[in-house]
């Protein structure tokens, strides 16, 4: 991964879309694709692309001050995949021919440059990836304060505190010559390092692991055709999200959508899949009927827990799952011979509260979703803090809880500065210099 090259990927999800985006970076950006000497902003222009005009829109961000603190280009085209590959093409083909250095992006490298040039921190960059990779609201969210409105913001407040605590320590070995400068006092570190590691201890004990955020829990409702699972779906989630009509075959692939359940210790986020409903095996189909079934099945053999759906006097489907199956009887309301299971009416609302209770328990129960003031936590996140905890709580067993203690300063400092390297790699840079840095604004030493 050669910082000094420009690179070139195409930036739009995958598939068909009237636009496509193809972003590049580096110094040669705006050379390669000929636009050079265009102001940042948005322009309509036209690149050539096999001896052709193409219509285009250029976004330009010009470093330093962009997301990759390199000179961007962002061409918004017409998004066939095929343009898009040939585009790319072009752009190597022109870069080849003028002695340019381009290459194609490697994964993250746009996010990596952007953390190298210091455009964001080592938060903020996997904050990014778990955006990137997160199927749920809640999953989302927690991308977000990752590195914005939580872990962020928390680990950042605590360098600057350690920092301004090891910078107040190393300026009373440095600069006692110096009359502006005091030395903190032994009880008043103590002091604030028994403050910090108590915030610290319960963030951390309030904490959830985001891998949980990430395995969230499969609900499928199953049945026959015209069972009630659309308008249970519909239902369930608030909204008119498929179509509900009394024919055989309107729903005919796996509808899904987010449900959120409370329990008694938070929310637990899942995702409900509605179905197509099974035919009877005398029932003939042609090859989408078929492909229905098949796509039907294997949701259910994917999932956490089944929901089978029966009317009032009609026979169970038979399911691949029986051990993780909830039964209910739906349109409890029509007449006919009951199962002795839940009733459901999507009419009057009968069930509807006792089945989410049921979902939740059968679950497992255990809360997926950040409340206020919790923040996620990868595998990574909680064994660098747990370490910066532990070598907080060593400056502070050599001071004393109160600071009655008088161990060598130069051996607090060297503790401290440990808490510091422990806490640089959450974010990802803490060096000397910043200590450096804040003494000086602080006491205007060599004034």
């Amino acid at each position: 991964m050669n910082p000094a090259d420009t690179i070139v990927a195409v930036s739009s999800p995958p598939g068909r879309a009237q636009r496509g985006i193809v972003r590049m970076s580096g110094s040669s950006a705006l050379a390669i694709a000929g636009l050079e000497g265009l102001e940042r902003g948005c322009h309509h222009i036209r690149l050539e692309l096999d001896g052709r005009p193409l219509p285009a829109i250029a976004v330009v961000a010009l470093g330093p001050a962009s997301f990759t603190g390199e000179d961007v280009l962002e061409c918004l085209v017409p998004g066939g995949e095929l343009l898009l590959t040939r585009l790319i093409e072009s752009f190597h083909h022109v870069a080849n021919a003028r002695g340019l250095a381009l290459r194609s992006a490697e994964p993250g490298e746009f996010t990596a440059r952007a953390y190298l040039n210091a455009r964001i921190d080592l938060l903020e960059a996997e904050g990014i990836g778990e955006a990137i990779r997160a199927e749920t609201d809640s999953h989302l969210r927690a991308a977000n304060l990752m590195s914005r409105g939580g872990l962020g913001s928390i680990a950042g407040a605590l360098v600057d505190e350690l920092t301004r605590l090891t910078a107040l320590v190393e300026a009373g070995i440095d600069f006692t010559d110096q009359e502006d400068v005091v030395a903190i006092s032994n009880p008043d570190l103590a002091a604030a390092l028994v403050e910090a590691i108590g915030d610290l201890e319960r963030r951390l004990d309030d904490a959830v692991a985001i891998e949980r955020l990430e395995s969230v829990p499969r609900v499928v409702l199953a049945g026959a055709a015209n069972a009630g699972k659309s308008s249970l779906f519909n239902r369930l989630i608030g909204r008119e999200r498929t179509v509900v009509a009394p024919v055989r075959g309107t729903t005919r692939d796996v509808v899904v959508e987010p449900l959120q359940l409370e329990t008694d210790t938070g929310e637990l986020e899942i995702l409900l899949s509605d179905l197509a409903g099974f035919e009877p095996d005398d029932v003939e189909g042609g090859l989408i009927e078929e492909s229905m079934q098949r796509v039907a099945r294997e949701a259910i053999e994917q999932a956490d827990l089944v929901v089978r759906c029966t009317p009032p006097a009609t026979r169970r489907i038979d399911l691949p799952a029986e051990g993780r199956v909830l039964d209910i009887t739906t349109r409890s309301d029509l007449p006919g011979t009951r199962h002795d299971v839940l009733e459901v009416s999507i009419v009057s609302g009968a069930g509807l509260e006792e089945l989410r209770k049921r979902l939740t328990s059968a679950l497992g129960a255990t809360p997926n979703v950040l409340s206020a003031g919790v923040f996620a936590l990868s595998l990574r996140h909680r064994d660098t803090l747990t370490r910066t905890l532990d070598s907080m709580r060593e400056s502070a067993r050599l001071l004393g809880e109160d600071g009655s203690r008088t161990p060598p300063v130069e051996l607090v400092a060297a503790c401290l500065r440990d808490t510091l390297d422990a806490l640089g790699e959450l974010v990802g840079r803490v060096t000397p210099d910043a200590v450096l840095e804040h003494v000086f604004a602080r006491f205007c030493v060599g004034k």
